[in-house]
């Protein structure tokens, strides 16, 4: 006893090549659609908005201002920094001798004094820094 498929599997064949067919349509169309929504003109962008406003001299303070260290605070055009106040503003001011500390406390070079005129590495070192004003 022998049964012919034949027709049934071209059948199915048939079907799974539209469906293939309208699958791959479907996919491209939402990819080009996707790729559309992802454009944006240079007026919304953070970094043209940036570039207008120094132009226009409206937000001059965006060339001249510094991040904050873990060892400094600025009062005006006055900054204090130093090892004192490093403790002064840590939440937590054990993790200041702890090696393995976040960044967000800060640098250990940062209180250290250097002498740029001594010749490197070792001899450049001077010592700590406790507090000191900067004008």
């Amino acid at each position: 006893m022998s049964f012919d498929f034949r027709h049934d599997g071209d059948e199915r064949t048939k079907r799974e090549r539209m469906f293939m067919k309208r699958l791959m349509a479907t996919l491209t169309c939402l990819a080009a659609l996707t790729g559309y929504s992802q454009t944006s003109t240079g007026t919304d962008a953070l970094e043209s908005q940036m570039r207008q406003r120094l132009r226009n001299g409206q937000d001059r303070t965006l060339l001249t201002q510094r991040t904050e260290k873990a060892n400094e605070l600025r009062n005006g055009k006055v900054t204090y920094d130093g090892m004192l106040v490093q403790i002064f503003k840590a939440d937590n001011p054990l993790q200041l001798i702890n090696p393995a500390a976040p960044p967000r406390y800060g640098a250990s070079w940062d209180n250290v004094v250097v002498n740029p005129s001594a010749a490197p590495p070792d001899s450049s070192r001077q010592g700590l820094k406790l507090f000191s004003i900067g004008f």
